[in-house]
């Protein structure tokens, strides 16, 4: 059951109705409006005798809970419990002691002036099994000590935070955490929303040691128009990977750019990527937005460790703001890259200039051009390509058995290639030579 923008004057009685439901199992509360005190609320959702899943989201407005310990009558049945409200971990602590068979509690939005956490008391729930929270206002010593008087086996934690603590992205601290408080934990992620700003001249993160790798944990960064994402997360296959590869997580961070600030001054975007380089190395580049070259340029310029490179698609403008590009630095980051992804393809000429720029490329996965027959499209890519290039994957939205066939004859008259193989997966054409 989903209620949303009930008044205030209505709640109570609406969920003394509740009470005649035989099986309610679910209930789902959202309001804009403003509840102040939410002791007889949460007393009479305690009540549902056959509640299983609660979410009670007050869209931040603030309250106050000082509802009683619970004692033996009064125990509620509920075992998701979602609290989108601003609460203190007294609060906390008194609300989930209702809730004995809880096994998933998801948190949002701690008071900013919450200085309870240091006398927060033990919280026992041994059927609790897995925590989600996100918060900006906690750092990482109230974090620790929260997870500290937590008492469950706790087997999956996913947690978001955006308060400037640079303690979150400790890996050493979450490892010793880890192994001390959550010996049972088998699923983990970290979020961690930095305004990049902030100066850092410590030693790079070590999210690459043997306890991430071994659980198959890794760091990838993500840039927004004024954010810096930090995720620790389980690694997923990537577009360059296939069947036969091996994963090297000692090199797998990532870098997503979601806003290139093409058009406009990049100093924000520059200044985000080396606040980035100080916490981390990265190896593969993301771009989610079409972006002209010398701004991919510049941004390569910063990353000399790049293996792989995937951009949506190329522009051939260039910026009013543009510096002398590209520079001798950034021919030599781009030379390093050897498996190249672009998403959508709108002029063979991006193609050119990415097999010119990156001469010891061995993988190229494209999209076949709007108006342009395969043959004449994959024909004008053989006869660029360099002598590193090994694999071509090719994306035509009508691939079929047929269409194999004809550029295999295409390529074996005009002897373009010799000793290759062509395969169709699905609409992905695979060419691949010795």
């Amino acid at each position: 059951l989903v209620i949303e923008d009930i008044q205030p004057d209505k709640i109570l009685s609406f969920l003394i109705a509740l009470k005649s439901l035989p099986r309610l199992f679910s209930l789902d509360i959202r309001t804009m409006h403003i509840m102040g005190n939410l002791n007889d609320i949460y007393r009479l959702i305690f009540e549902l005798a056959t509640l299983k899943y609660n979410k009670l989201y007050l869209y931040g407005n603030e309250c106050s809970i000082s509802i009683p310990l619970a004692t033996g009558k009064q125990l509620s049945t509920i075992e998701y419990l979602e609290i989108v409200h601003y609460y203190t971990f007294d609060e906390l602590s008194d609300l989930i002691s209702y809730t004995p068979k809880l096994r998933h509690l998801n948190l949002s939005h701690i008071n900013q002036d919450d200085s309870t956490i240091e006398t927060m008391s033990p919280i026992n729930l041994e059927n609790l099994t897995s925590i989600s929270m996100y918060t900006n206002y906690i750092n990482f010593d109230e974090f620790e000590t929260f997870i500290q008087n937590i008492y469950s086996e706790l087997k999956t934690l996913h947690v978001t935070f955006s308060y400037q603590d640079i303690t979150f992205l400790d890996a050493y601290r979450w490892e010793k955490l880890i192994l001390q408080y959550l010996s049972q934990l088998k699923k983990f992620s970290l979020k961690y929303y930095d305004n990049g700003h902030s100066m850092y001249s410590g030693e790079r993160t070590q999210f690459n040691s043997s306890f991430w790798i071994e659980r198959k944990l890794i760091m990838n960064v993500e840039i927004n128009e004024y954010k810096i994402l930090y995720l620790v997360s389980p690694y997923r296959k990537r577009w360059y990977e296939d069947k036969n590869s091996t994963v090297d997580y000692l090199e797998s961070t990532q870098l997503t750019i979601n806003y290139v600030f093409d058009g406009e001054p990049a100093d924000f975007l520059f200044m985000y990527i080396k606040s980035i380089l100080n916490r981390v190395q990265i190896y593969h580049l993301d771009i989610q937005r079409k972006i002209s070259i010398d701004r991919l340029m510049q941004i390569i310029h910063l990353l000399p460790d790049l293996i792989t490179l995937k951009i949506n698609s190329l522009a051939f403008y260039r910026s009013f703001f543009n510096e002398e590009f590209p520079t001798t630095c950034s021919i030599e980051h781009a030379s390093k890259i050897k498996k190249v992804y672009i998403e959508n393809t709108q002029a063979i000429e991006e193609v050119y200039f990415l097999l010119h720029v990156c001469p010891h490329m061995e993988f190229l996965n494209l999209q076949c051009l709007h108006g342009k027959t395969i043959e004449l499209f994959l024909r004008d890519i053989l006869n660029k390509i360099n002598k590193n290039l090994r694999l071509l994957c090719i994306y035509v939205s009508k691939a079929d058995d047929n269409m194999i066939k004809r550029l295999s004859t295409m390529i074996d008259n005009g002897k373009l290639l010799s000793n290759y193989t062509i395969h169709r997966e699905l609409n992905n054409i695979y060419l691949r030579w010795k």
